[in-house]
């Protein structure tokens, strides 16, 4: 069925079975307008009676419907309704099928549709319990035109809050549609009675416990997926300062090594200059002994007073030689620490992977699990049929049975009267 929604600033063409609506580009119908959320509301298309469903995604102000505020919540609208979504954004109007060209206009629906009330809010652990007490089928029974908006809460009467990918409002959807189409007979939905209903609530119960724990388990896996994402961003934090440690610690040792070099060279070319020169004295002494004793003293101290200094300046060389060697050996062993730590990491995340990987497989074994439950459903409900029809065909051959035996009792009976007149008749004849 083809459907938009027009505003006067354009008109939008719905979706065939659902059309998205909020601020993300990923939306069917983008909308920037103060008020709307990224992912905002749906509009789906419900077959079994021509109308759409509005479900609002838990929105900030909520989604208008005839002046009604719905948030988290589902209801159902129809041709000609006003829906705003957000609380300062446009108004739309929803137009269905072959309707008259639309002037750019926004028009009320008619006095006799009444707007839909908002919905009250459920949690989620309600979600698939409401959809097998808060809908039932009687109400789909169409007895009259113009439903009103009591009739409309009972209909939709379920809630589904948006998790992570809007998984359970999807199951929920499709487990609603999947009922509905399963009795629709020609256009028309069956009525059940109450005790129909009550033995329809067992059989839903457990699915929705088992769609709790599918649910859990997606919440369990998405924050290990988080984790390990947090987990990797670390990695590469610590792979990036141990880069720069490493960049900075290469060009430490070799700016230290230069330096050490160069004064090694500096210092050996001064030992070779003090030999020389200590060479030098040595000839100057053995030629001066014959000299005068005190200046051949004086000149002597003043050598040993050189080469002494000298001697300090070679220890103290030595020992700034030995502290950069200690910190370079102090780097090395926090690289190791590094690397050390960053294999622990890697073997955490695989460990991760590896646990994401049974969730998953648990997750397929859980919906595989789900969808033969919804088959021995289905066929539990089907064999419940039949036992019903089997036992109302019982009691109507019992009531044929009995119908037949007062009929050969009466049959019995007027035979009897009909002698007894003839009888009279005789007799008075006679007389």
């Amino acid at each position: 069925m083809q459907a938009s929604l027009k505003s006067s600033e354009g008109c939008f063409q719905l979706k065939a079975r659902t059309t998205t609506i909020g601020r993300h580009e990923g939306s069917d119908i983008v909308l920037q307008s103060a008020g709307v959320a990224d992912h905002h509301a749906a509009l789906q298309f419900a077959a079994w009676d021509n109308s759409f469903i509005l479900q609002d995604f838990n929105s900030l102000h909520g989604t208008f419907v005839n002046g009604c505020q719905v948030q988290n919540a589902a209801v159902k609208v129809r041709s000609g309704d006003i829906l705003r979504f957000g609380k300062g954004g446009p108004s739309f109007q929803l137009v269905v099928g072959d309707q008259v060209r639309w002037d750019g206009v926004l028009s009320p629906r008619e006095v006799s549709c009444v707007p839909h009330p908002p919905l009250q809010k459920r949690p989620m652990s309600a979600c698939v319990r409401s959809v097998a007490t808060a809908i039932p089928l009687d109400a789909f029974s169409r007895t009259s035109a113009v439903r009103t908006a009591a009739e409309q809460r009972q209909e939709f009467g379920g809630i589904v809050q948006l998790e992570n990918e809007t998984f359970a409002m999807d199951v929920v959807f499709l487990v609603c549609i999947g009922f509905f189409e399963q009795y629709r007979v020609n256009g028309e939905v069956p009525s059940v009675s109450a005790a129909g209903e009550q033995q329809m609530v067992p059989v839903i119960c457990p699915q929705g416990e088992k769609l709790l724990q599918v649910e859990k388990e997606i919440g369990h896996l998405s924050g290990l997926e988080t984790e390990s994402k947090q987990k990797d961003a670390t990695i590469r934090n610590l792979q990036d300062e141990i880069a720069a440690m490493a960049k900075t610690l290469a060009q430490a040792a070799a700016r230290n090594e230069v330096e050490l070099t160069q004064k090694l060279l500096t210092f050996d070319r001064e030992l070779a200059a003090k030999t020389e020169a200590i060479k030098a004295l040595k000839e100057q002494i053995s030629s001066l002994q014959k000299g005068s004793s005190q200046v051949f003293s004086h000149s002597l101290y003043e050598r040993d007073l050189e080469i002494g200094r000298l001697q300090k300046e070679s220890e103290k060389l030595k020992r700034d030689h030995a502290l950069t060697a200690g910190l370079v050996s102090s780097l090395q062993r926090e690289i190791v620490g590094k690397e050390q730590k960053i294999e622990q990491l890697q073997q955490d995340v695989e460990k991760m992977k590896k646990a994401n990987r049974e969730k998953d497989n648990q997750l397929a074994i859980v919906s595989a699990k789900c969808s033969r439950i919804k088959e021995e459903m289905k066929r539990e409900l089907g064999e419940q049929e039949v036992i019903a029809c089997r036992n109302r065909i019982k009691e109507l051959e019992c009531d044929l049975e009995r119908l037949q035996g007062e009929v050969q009792k009466y049959c019995a009976e007027q035979e009897s009267i009909r002698n007894q007149l003839a009888e009279k008749a005789k007799v008075s004849i006679q007389l």
